[in-house]
């Protein structure tokens, strides 16, 4: 099943002192592969997992930006806040370490996280292929989706993204690896969410 619109995770990372002392370096993962993430809210109720080498193709056509808050904040604006020193996948998921711009519009952002009150990462991509699996392991089509979106008994395994964006936010939707603000756009998939929406809208 393929996704046109862009989703954003919410995953945790850690600032770390470089051989200046300056704290201006962010480390961590930004997707952690084959760890099953439960999604539940209007939506559906299922199970999640990124799948090694989802970020393989991305990364070679193009380095994504690192923002605050996704670009939202009316100060810092969509200004890259830092640059990517380093950017891949291993065996254990997306592993980024860039350095943060020196300037007073960064300041407040970097006193933040060196201090522990932002510590929450969030990422934008699409995602490209993907595979929903049912409880006995079998492949659910797009003609079975709809019927068991709700059960809590599918898997989605994502096999290939695009990735836009990356970088620390204020308010990470979940905490840890878990699932930040989703944008499901697929069809059946779309019509379904749409449906959901709209009845929790009273509409």
């Amino acid at each position: 099943m393929k996704q046109k619109n862009y989703v954003e995770r919410s995953v945790s990372f850690r600032s770390t002192n470089t051989d200046e002392n300056d704290g201006r370096t962010l480390e961590g993962y930004g997707a952690v592969f084959n760890q099953l993430t439960e999604i539940t809210g209007w939506e559906g109720r299922f199970k999640e997992q990124i799948a090694p080498g989802a970020f393989k193709k991305t990364l070679a056509e193009r380095i994504p930006i690192v923002q605050w808050d996704h670009g939202r904040d009316s100060r810092v604006g969509s200004v890259p806040i830092a640059s990517i020193e380093e950017l891949k996948e291993d065996s254990q998921g997306l592993f980024i370490r860039a350095r943060l711009h020196d300037n007073a519009v960064v300041e407040p952002v970097r006193q933040a996280i060196e201090s522990g009150a932002v510590s929450g990462m969030s990422f934008k991509f699409v995602v490209l292929a993907d595979i929903w699996r049912d409880a006995k392991g079998k492949v659910v089509g797009p003609d079975r989706l709809e019927s068991l979106i709700d059960t809590g008994t599918l898997t989605r395994t994502i096999k290939e993204v695009k990735l836009a964006e990356l970088g620390p936010v204020a308010f990470p939707a979940y905490a840890g690896t878990s699932v930040g603000v989703r944008d499901l756009s697929s069809t059946p998939y779309k019509l379904l969410a749409a449906e959901r929406q709209l009845k929790l809208l009273g509409i």
